[in-house]
């Protein structure tokens, strides 16, 4: 009896050991560091206590439409997750991605603890970057990331626009109950705690759009986690259920999360923040600029840009737009005498109107100019050179 009470004692306190002391059952970080796919990136070094943390900051070719905050999962560092970041470059977002203690070029240990502070200190910072100037912030968590990315939401909710969680994880002690025995389920459940969990913290989040994308097929994180920490969010949010493996949205239907990554941009617009990202392309030549005005039905001006052309292509970012009816009309000014040449007033370099509008004999009427912006959108343009 004393034997067996031994036994049972010893494999009682064993786990105490290897679970309570917890972090190093939740982290597996990698140094080995890969490609980080065929887009522009900056990296930036932050110095926290006695370690150096590294990250990326992965632009588009055009002007953002968002930026995103990108928390990774347990494994690799951020070079193992451009599967997921890609793409989303790729489709206008400018992505930043951190690697936590441990992680990569980071130096340090991985903690909960330290990764929550960590999480904070370097939000702090990016936030008064000029590359997040006046961008809607998206904080993105997948698998282990959703319990950091739902913390940073909760405490950061009026700087930030939406929250998107792949791969829930109900909390720390819900995903260490995941690998254990029955036997030890009961300790587990009492002695491994969570600092901070999604499942908690997802309660206090509010007004914010939320994201959720599961896979019923998960052998990961069952579903069943996922679906309870949505089941405990607040509207507006929208669980996607969808058919493949583990944190495969991203690889089996690329344009579907891209879509309902564009609709949490458009559920954040409001009368006074719309934004219009303009995009020029089939210009002549890079020469001069692009000049563009937008103007409400009255021929008001609203706004005003005058932006440089980059292979051929241009990309104008309008803000803090109200929602109404508008017109644009712009002309690429070869020359740089900020004025539409013309001769026997035939236009000498490019032009053009929203709406791609073309008039017959003169511009276009106002009803064929007139777009009607209700949220931020994207808008693509081709100018028309006459060539006489």
């Amino acid at each position: 009896m004393k034997k067996v009470f031994l036994t049972a004692a010893i494999s009682f306190f064993a786990i105490i050991i290897s679970y309570a002391q917890f972090d190093d059952r939740f982290y597996f970080p990698s140094k080995e560091w890969n490609k980080i796919g065929n887009v522009q990136y900056e990296e930036f070094y932050f110095n926290i206590d006695s370690d150096t943390l590294n990250a990326i900051l992965m632009k588009p070719e055009s002007i953002p439409l968002s930026s995103i905050i990108f928390y990774h999962g347990s494994g690799g560092n951020v070079s193992n997750y451009m599967f997921m970041t890609e793409p989303l470059v790729n489709a206008g977002y400018q992505v930043f991605m951190i690697d936590f203690r441990g992680y990569g070029k980071s130096t340090g240990t991985p903690t909960h603890l330290n990764i929550a502070s960590d999480a904070q200190i370097i939000f702090n910072e990016i936030m008064e970057k000029d590359e997040f100037e006046n961008l809607p912030i998206i904080v993105y968590g997948a698998s282990m990331g959703t319990q950091i990315a739902t913390k940073i939401a909760k405490d950061n909710q009026s700087k930030i626009s939406g929250l998107i969680l792949d791969g829930t994880i109900r909390s720390f002690t819900d995903m260490a109950l995941l690998s254990a025995s029955e036997e030890q389920k009961p300790i587990i459940a009492q002695y491994v705690t969570s600092p901070y969990s999604a499942i908690n913290d997802i309660k206090e989040i509010e007004n914010l759009p939320k994201l959720f994308i599961h896979s019923k097929e998960d052998k990961v994180v069952p579903f069943t986690q996922g679906e309870a920490v949505f089941n405990k969010a607040q509207d507006p949010k929208e669980l996607w259920k969808y058919e493949g493996g583990h944190l495969e949205a991203i690889i089996n239907f690329p344009d579907t999360l891209i879509q309902k990554i564009n609709n949490i941009i458009d559920l954040t617009g409001d009368n006074s923040k719309n934004t219009i990202k303009i995009t020029l392309n089939g210009l002549k030549n890079n020469n001069g600029k692009i000049m563009l005005t937008l103007e409400d039905l009255s021929g008001n001006k609203i706004a005003s840009a005058s932006e440089t052309i980059v292979n051929k292509q241009c990309n104008i970012l309008i803000k803090n737009i109200t929602s109404g009816k508008y017109t644009i009309s712009y002309f690429h000014d070869e020359n740089n005498n900020k004025e539409l040449d013309s001769k026997f007033r035939v236009p000498q370099e490019g032009y053009g109107f929203s709406n791609n509008a073309k008039g017959k004999f003169g511009p276009p009427s106002l009803e064929e100019r007139t777009m009607v912006i209700t949220n931020s959108k994207s808008i693509v343009l081709t100018p028309e050179y006459l060539n006489f």
